[in-house]
C-alpha cells in the first residue's frame, strides 16, 4: 500500500512540474565566451547562466544559436522569440526593446597589425571590419570611419585582418581574439589603437511582449546574479583575458585539488560508516539482553562521528583555501596549526623542506619563533618513508647536530617531546621535506590521528607541486615580459641600469615602509616592467628629441594602459599590472590615465612613481643633462615647472628622502 501511495505522489509531482513550468524561446548570437560549441554541445557563459535560471525557477528555455547579425535580424522581424542575448542596451535599441539587469561588462576596441604604422585617426580613412548588427557599427560611424566592412562572424573579421584584407578590426571583447588565436595556434603581432569605454551586456525582449513568464525571468535573473553560482560562472568564462593559458592552468589545478579533497572525504566517510555499521551489527548479533549497552555504544559512535565530520568539514575549508591567492607561508602555517588542533594528542607540529643541502622549518605551531632558525644538514634529517610513522625519543635522533642547533632545540622546548608522528613529503619519489606533530606527554597516537596526518601530508604534497608549477608559469611569463621590456629599451632612451635602479630603490623603500617581504619582492620584480607599454608607442615619438606636440603627448599617455593590457588580468600578476597602469597617477589627482587621487592609487604604484621621477632627474637624456642628488631632491621637495611635491604621497616621500641616500652614488 505504501509503495502505491509513493508512486501516485511521484506522478502528481511530475505532472505538477510540467503544468507549472513555462517555456521561453531564446535566440543567442554565436561568439565566445557567451556561446561556445564544444564537441557538438552548446555551452558558454550565457548558456550556463540560463541553466542556473532554470534550476532556480519554473522556467524552461528553448535555445537557438545563430551568427549575431542573423540572430538580431530574426529577433526583430519575428514574434517567435521571447529573449535575445547577450546584447548591449544602446540608445537606438532601447526604443523598441526592454532590457533586464546588467549581467557583465565588455570593453570593445579597435586593433591592427603591429607593422601597420598608422595612428588611430589615420586608420579611419581605411577599411575596418565589424560584425553585422553590432552596436560598434554606430560607434565607428560616430568616430568618423569612412570604409566600414560588415562581416557575419568575428572569426571572419580576425582572419581578414591577419591576411591584410582589412586595415583594422573593431571587436567587442578581447576574449574573442584570444580564443581564436589559441584555437588556431597563431601568434601574430597585433596592437590596440583604440580602447573604448566599457559597455554592459544583458538579455532583451520586445516591449510589446507581455508574457507573464518574462516577469518570472526578470525576478529569477536578479536572484541568480546575487548567487555564488553566478560568481563561479564569471570566474570560469569571463576571467579569460590576455593570460588565458595561465588562468586555464590555474583553473585545472583548482579543480584537481577540489576533486582530490572530495574523493578523500568520501573515502573517509565510507570507512567510518562501514566500521560503525559493522560494530552495530556485531552488538545486535551478540544478544538482545545488551540493548542498553548497544544504545550507549551507538550514541558514543554518533558523537565521535559528529566530531569527525566537523574535522572533515574543517579540513575541506582549509584545503579549499589552496585555490585562493594566499602566500605559501600563510597557507602552510595555517595548515599545521589546524592539523595540531585536529589531532587530540598533539601539542605542536612543523613542516620542513629541503633547500639545497640543508633542511629548514618553514611552518610551525606550538613553538616559539626561534624554531624558524633551526636547520639541519640533509643527511641528519629524519626520513620515515611515504607513510606515517611514530617516532619516540626524538632527542636521540639529534645527537650529531651542531651545538648551535641543539641550543635552539632547548630554547623551543623540543627536548620535552615524548612522542611524534612523522611523514615524508616527496616529489616523484624524491624526498623534499617532512611534516610532523608531537606530544609532550607519554601517550600513543590513535589510528584516526595517523589517518588524518596522512591525508594532510598527501594534500600538502599536491599543494607544493602545484605551487612549483605555478612558479614555473610565472617565471616563464616574467621572462617574456623581460624580453618585451628589453625591446622597449631599444626604442626608448631608458637603459637596463635605469630599470635595475628603480627596482632596487623601490624594494628598499617598500621594506622601510613596513611592507612584508613577499609584497616587497613583487614590487622589486615588477617595477622593471613599469614602462613596458612603450613598446606599442611609435618609435619616432619615443626617439623625438624636441618637444612633443599635443597629439603626440596624448599617444605617449596611452602607454600605461598598453602596459596593463600586455600584462593581463591574472590575479597573480596584479602588482605588475597596478605598477604599469598607475605609475603616472599623481597623489594630487593630476596624473593619468584616470586622474586617481590619494590612496585610490595602489601603494606599489605610488612607490614606483616617486622612484621613477628621481631616477629620471638623475639620468642623462638626449634632451636634458643629468642632475646631482642634491638638485634632484630639491626639485622633488620644492618643485619646478614640471614637478610638484603635491604629486607624491607625503608619507612615502618622507621615508624616500632617508632611503635614497644609500643609492645616490649609483649614478
Amino acid at each position: 500500500m505504501n509503495y502505491k501511495i509513493i508512486i501516485i505522489l511521484f506522478l502528481f509531482g511530475c505532472l505538477g512540474i510540467n503544468i507549472f513550468s513555462e517555456t521561453l524561446n531564446v535566440i543567442l548570437g554565436y561568439y565566445y565566451p557567451d556561446v561556445y560549441i564544444k564537441e557538438g554541445e552548446i555551452t558558454g557563459f550565457a548558456v550556463e547562466l540560463l541553466k542556473e535560471i532554470e534550476n532556480d525557477s519554473t522556467l524552461k528555455f528553448d535555445i537557438v544559436v545563430k551568427n549575431w547579425g542573423e540572430a538580431y535580424s530574426d529577433f526583430i522581424s519575428s514574434d517567435y522569440y521571447d529573449l535575445i542575448g547577450l546584447i548591449v542596451p544602446n540608445k537606438e535599441r532601447k526604443n523598441q526593446l526592454k532590457f533586464y539587469k546588467n549581467i557583465i561588462t565588455i570593453t570593445p576596441f579597435v586593433m591592427t597589425l603591429y607593422d601597420n604604422n598608422y595612428s588611430y585617426d589615420e586608420l579611419k580613412k581605411f577599411s575596418v571590419g565589424v560584425l553585422r548588427e553590432s552596436f560598434l557599427l554606430d560607434v565607428l560611424q560616430r568616430e568618423g570611419f569612412e570604409d566600414i566592412k560588415i562581416f557575419e562572424t568575428n572569426e571572419e573579421i580576425i582572419d581578414e585582418l591577419l591576411r591584410n584584407e582589412i586595415s583594422s578590426a573593431a571587436l567587442e571583447d578581447e576574449r574573442i581574439v584570444n580564443s581564436y588565436l589559441i584555437l588556431h595556434d597563431l601568434h601574430p603581432h597585433i596592437r590596440y589603437v583604440k580602447i573604448f569605454d566599457s559597455y554592459p551586456l544583458t538579455f532583451g525582449s520586445k516591449k510589446e511582449n507581455e508574457k507573464p513568464a518574462l516577469n518570472v525571468f526578470e525576478d529569477a535573473l536578479k536572484k541568480v546574479l546575487k548567487s555564488e553560482d553566478y560568481k563561479l560562472l564569471t570566474q570560469k568564462w569571463m576571467g579569460i583575458a590576455s593570460t588565458l593559458a595561465l588562468e586555464q592552468q590555474k583553473m585545472l589545478s583548482e579543480r584537481l585539488i577540489l576533486f582530490i579533497i572530495c574523493l578523500s572525504i568520501l573515502f573517509i566517510i565510507l570507512v567510518i560508516l562501514y566500521q560503525r555499521n559493522k560494530n552495530i551489527l556485531k552488538v545486535l548479533k551478540n544478544t538482545n539482553l545488551k540493548l542498553n549497552d548497544s544504545y550507549n555504544e551507538i550514541s558514543s559512535l554518533n558523537k565521535k562521528n559528529e566530531i569527525l565530520n566537523q574535522k572533515l568539514t574543517k579540513m575541506y575549508k582549509i584545503f579549499y583555501d589552496f585555490t585562493k591567492d594566499y602566500d605559501t607561508t600563510t597557507i602552510l602555517n595555517g595548515i599545521i596549526e589546524e592539523l595540531v588542533n585536529m589531532i587530540p594528542e598533539a601539542d605542536c607540529g612543523s613542516i620542513g623542506v629541503v633547500r639545497g643541502d640543508q633542511w629548514k622549518i618553514i611552518a610551525a605551531h606550538g613553538f616559539p619563533d626561534e624554531i624558524y632558525n633551526f636547520t639541519l644538514p640533509f643527511e641528519n634529517v629524519i626520513k620515515v618513508g611515504s607513510h606515517v610513522k611514530e617516532v619516540k625519543n626524538l632527542s636521540s635522533h639529534n645527537i650529531n647536530i651542531p651545538n648551535s642547533q641543539k641550543d635552539i632545540l632547548k630554547k623551543v622546548g623540543a627536548y620535552e617531546i615524548k612522542n611524534s608522528l612523522f611523514m615524508d613529503l616527496r616529489d616523484s619519489q624524491k624526498f623534499v621535506g617532512n611534516i610532523s606533530v608531537s606530544t609532550k606527554v607519554n601517550i600513543e597516537f590513535s589510528e584516526s590521528s595517523k589517518q588524518i596526518m596522512e591525508i594532510f601530508a598527501r594534500l600538502i604534497e599536491i599543494f607544493m607541486d602545484l605551487k612549483l608549477k605555478e612558479k614555473e608559469a610565472i617565471d616563464a611569463y616574467n621572462y617574456s615580459l623581460t624580453k618585451l621590456t628589453i625591446v622597449a629599451e631599444r626604442f626608448d632612451s631608458e637603459t637596463s641600469d635605469h630599470m635595475n635602479r628603480i627596482c632596487d630603490i623601490s624594494y628598499a623603500l617598500a621594506k622601510k615602509l613596513g611592507l612584508d617581504e613577499e609584497f616587497s619582492q613583487k614590487i622589486k620584480t615588477y617595477a622593471y616592467y613599469h614602462d613596458i607599454g612603450k613598446i606599442l608607442i611609435p618609435i619616432e615619438i619615443l626617439k623625438k628629441t624636441g618637444k612633443l606636440n599635443p597629439s603626440e603627448w596624448e599617444i605617449i599617455k596611452k602607454h600605461p594602459e598598453y602596459g596593463a593590457d600586455i600584462i593581463g588580468n591574472a590575479e597573480i600578476l596584479k602588482v605588475a599590472k597596478n605598477i604599469a597602469l598607475y605609475h603616472h597617477e599623481r597623489y594630487d589627482g593630476n596624473g593619468y590615465p584616470y586622474g586617481l587621487k590619494g590612496e585610490e592609487i595602489p601603494i606599489e604604484a605610488r612607490i614606483v612613481s616617486l622612484v621613477d621621477v628621481y631616477d629620471a632627474l638623475r639620468s642623462e637624456r638626449p634632451y636634458k643633462r643629468s642632475l646631482s642628488h642634491i638638485e634632484s631632491i630639491n626639485i622633488i621637495l620644492n618643485g619646478d615647472d614640471r614637478t610638484t611635491p603635491a604629486q607624491f604621497d607625503p608619507e612615502i616621500l618622507k621615508v624616500f628622502i632617508e632611503v635614497v641616500e644609500k643609492f645616490k652614488n649609483r649614478y
